[in-house]
């Protein structure tokens, strides 16, 4: 197996000297791959589409988009019109979709292509008065809710906006929804949902059709429709059950240590003295920092005991104290080994899986990547059969 490795940062204004200490994030992009086609083969005949909004997760569309067309994607999702903006830069000829929706001048997305979901009644007007100002059907999906509660036509809305439509020069490209608990299998609304879509699906027949995101691939196949909307799951490490889709993980995080240092029993640790050393300990220094997107309350906080862990040589070590700006403090007195200066723990990675980590957190996956600061290290690493 040959492996090559690019050095990127997520700040293009950045700069390390050779020998900084500083966390190291890993993108895994033949991993990532790897997700991908699982996915696919998980969705059976329909295809599989990526979302990549802010900035693929946080994990950076430069690097993240080309390693999916290369795997087979074609079609993208996007939250705002910058963002599908910037991705047009990266794919030509793709279809890209805004999802939330007609936020802008429609004529600089119809130069470029760019494909909004049309979420209200005043939307698709506006979208069918430039259309007709062109003599053109220009590329848009009619985004309908189906019981979120967000962004989407309402119900009683429908009837009136499939007869516009059809009288119209415009045909919509797509036809999608949202699920609200895809991430539970069990959840009465998944249903509620799917029989609603279906609802809608008979005003705009013949319309590509999109219901499912990540969680809805393994909800079963009458959740699929013609296209899917993979997001999370592409990086491997989520809070729901993947069956045996064998997805691998595209993420590790590994932090310096900065230094060791010996505590007395009795002696604190940290800010607001919320760590009291029962025993006489040895206390590593990371340099990391909630300033880098490490939840603060992951640390000692208020009589709260710290949550997180941290790994090295396959030993799980506890964080203690609070969480700091720049620094994050664990306990290394039982370590069985050498640590120095220097060294790197995992706080995400094969030991400390993202999940866990959401979880201890009280958060979800999503929200630690899109948290990832700009302090890192990036590594983008693609491996390659000889």
């Amino acid at each position: 197996m040959v492996t090559r490795t690019v050095i990127l940062t997520n700040n293009s204004s950045s700069t390390f000297p050779v020998n900084e200490l500083c966390p190291i994030l890993t993108v895994d992009l033949a991993a990532l791959s790897h997700n991908y086609k699982a996915l696919q083969k998980k969705s059976g005949t329909a295809k599989l589409a990526t979302v990549v909004k802010a900035d693929a997760y946080g994990l950076g569309i430069d690097n993240i988009v080309p390693v999916l067309e290369t795997a087979g994607c074609k079609c993208f999702f996007v939250a705002t019109a910058s963002e599908a903006n910037a991705l047009r830069q990266i794919t030509v000829d793709n279809d890209i979709y805004i999802m939330n929706g007609l936020t802008c001048d429609g004529e600089a997305l119809a130069d470029k292509k760019l494909s909004p979901c049309l979420a209200s009644a005043e939307e698709v007007s506006r979208w069918i008065t430039l259309c007709e100002k062109r003599n053109s059907n220009l590329p848009a999906a009619i985004h309908i809710d189906t019981g979120f509660n967000r962004l989407g036509i309402c119900p009683d809305d429908w009837p009136e906006i499939a007869n516009q439509i059809k009288t119209s020069i415009f045909t919509p490209q797509l036809i999608m929804s949202h699920l609200a608990c895809s991430e539970n299998k069990e959840h009465l609304k998944n249903r509620s949902q799917l029989e609603k879509f279906e609802a809608a699906r008979l005003l705009f027949p013949d319309v590509t059709a999109s219901l499912a995101n990540s969680g809805g691939i393994f909800l079963g196949s009458d959740f699929h429709y013609d296209l899917i909307r993979a997001g999370i799951g592409l990086y491997g490490s989520v809070e729901f059950d993947t069956a045996d889709a064998q997805l691998q993980n595209v993420l590790s995080l590994h932090v310096p240590i900065l230094q060791i240092r010996n505590v007395n029993k009795g002696e604190t640790v940290g800010y607001g003295c919320d760590f009291i050393a029962q025993r006489d300990s040895q206390v590593a220094v990371l340099g990391i920092g909630y300033a880098d997107g490490i939840f603060r309350h992951l640390g000692d906080l208020e009589n709260k005991p710290a949550r997180a862990t941290v790994a090295r040589e396959g030993q799980i070590l506890p964080l203690i104290g609070r969480i700091s700006m720049d620094l994050t403090t664990i306990d290394v007195t039982d370590f069985e080994g050498k640590l120095e200066k220097g060294m790197m723990v995992e706080l995400i990675g094969q030991n400390i899986k993202l999940a866990d980590v959401a979880q201890r957190a009280n958060s979800i996956s999503y929200e630690i990547l899109t948290r990832l600061g700009t302090r890192y290290k990036r590594y983008y690493k693609q491996s390659d059969k000889p």
